[in-house]
């Protein structure tokens, strides 16, 4: 009996493991969170029926497993719809082996359990640890399972060696895994925010320039594969060194950080804004003509030129930015070259005098103000 309930948190902690291995690294990243939640339940559902496989038959009609066990967890871990929706799951599942007394007391058992622990959780404070929620979840669900086991079995020489056993296990086991759980939850919070940090400026909030170069060769191999135009502006603000060395360098990070924000407000949701590193910042445009990055690059031009950057409560200065683009395929097919050309490109802006856009074009170097542009 003993070995039967080890195997139970056996599998249990396995399977609980491996899923929110999936979760984690896969759903969360392509699925939203309505749709997580659903996989949650039916998950927790699968995972309790399991339990019912590898039940003890106490006697021809009653089986004895640790099927709540599963729709404790999901309710910590995703709400109360998912429980509800695994609770359902497995009552379904209990009918598999049956129609009869056990059956009927297994589906008070697990309704019982479902609305006293989702009254338990609601009771919650923010600050508790989630194993101490759980631990009174389990002690709650054991006092109804041992007051419908013992109306169904009524052989009080089998319940006097079957609860103790139940109880020791399911307590230990159970919140051996809702801690195992809280652990791994940590550990993925903690990977998140370090994964995070590792692509982000600190100053800006934007992508940082690792970051960058991972975004551009996917969207270098998106522009591949559906044969769309990809292009890319790299902005670089004008005497910002005379800034540092006349304001200070606090007034040099003001300024980038509210260039930062007016990148983000004047492209769109889908182009990816980084900086490179210093003052020099870049924009991925996706699905976007040369001559759409041109108007891009000369809107956020002139909405740097006419912003005021507050340097202090008090003094504020006038910021410029010159800006090279160049758009893959059409103005070079050569994926490797296009960085460097839109370096060139501003390099080109810059001697122009600055405070200008200049694009590379199959006819070489061109300035925004020598070309009319259509988005």
């Amino acid at each position: 009996m003993v070995s039967d309930f080890f195997i139970n948190i056996c599998i249990l902690t396995a399977l609980f493991f491996s899923y929110l291995q999936l979760r984690w690294h896969t759903l969360e990243k392509h699925l939203p969170q309505k749709a997580i939640c659903a996989i949650d339940g039916v998950a927790a559902g699968i995972m309790g029926n399991l339990m019912m496989y590898y039940s003890i038959q106490v006697n021809d009609l009653t089986l004895v497993d640790l099927r709540h066990i599963p729709v404790l967890m999901i309710l910590l871990i995703s709400g109360v719809r998912p429980a509800v929706l695994s609770t359902m799951l497995i009552i379904g599942g209990r009918f598999l082996y049956g129609f009869n007394l056990s059956s009927m007391a297994a589906i008070i058992f697990m309704t019982v359990t479902l609305a006293g622990i989702i009254i338990i959780d609601r009771m919650r404070k923010s600050h508790q640890p989630r194993y101490i929620s759980g631990f009174y979840m389990i002690f709650y669900s054991n006092l109804v399972f041992s007051v419908v086991l013992s109306v169904v079995v009524r052989d009080w020489d089998l319940l006097a060696t079957l609860l103790p056993v139940y109880w020791v296990i399911s307590c230990l086991g159970g919140v051996g895994i809702i801690y195992l759980i809280q652990y791994l939850d940590h550990s993925h919070a903690l990977f998140k925010s370090y994964e995070q940090k590792a692509s982000m400026d600190h100053l800006t909030g934007l992508n940082n320039v690792r970051q960058f170069d991972i975004q551009w060769n996917q969207q270098l191999e998106n522009s591949e594969k559906k044969k769309k135009e990809l292009s890319l502006l790299i902005i670089d603000v004008d005497h910002f060194k005379h800034v540092n060395d006349t304001y200070g360098h606090p007034a040099g990070d003001q300024v980038l950080k509210q260039l930062a924000r007016l990148l983000q407000e004047h492209t769109r949701d889908t182009d990816i804004v980084s900086r490179n590193g210093g003052e020099e910042f870049s924009v991925i445009l996706p699905d976007c003509s040369n001559s759409c990055a041109c108007h891009v690059a000369e809107r956020i031009r002139r909405e740097v030129m006419a912003h005021t950057f507050w340097i202090n409560a008090s003094s504020h200065i006038p910021i410029t930015v010159s800006i090279g683009a160049s758009t893959y395929p059409s103005t070079t097919e050569d994926r490797e070259e296009i960085i460097d050309l839109t370096d060139q490109s501003l390099y080109q802006a810059k001697q122009l005098g600055r405070n200008r856009v200049v694009s590379f074009t199959s006819g070489g170097f061109v300035p925004a103000d020598d070309r009319t542009y259509s988005m």
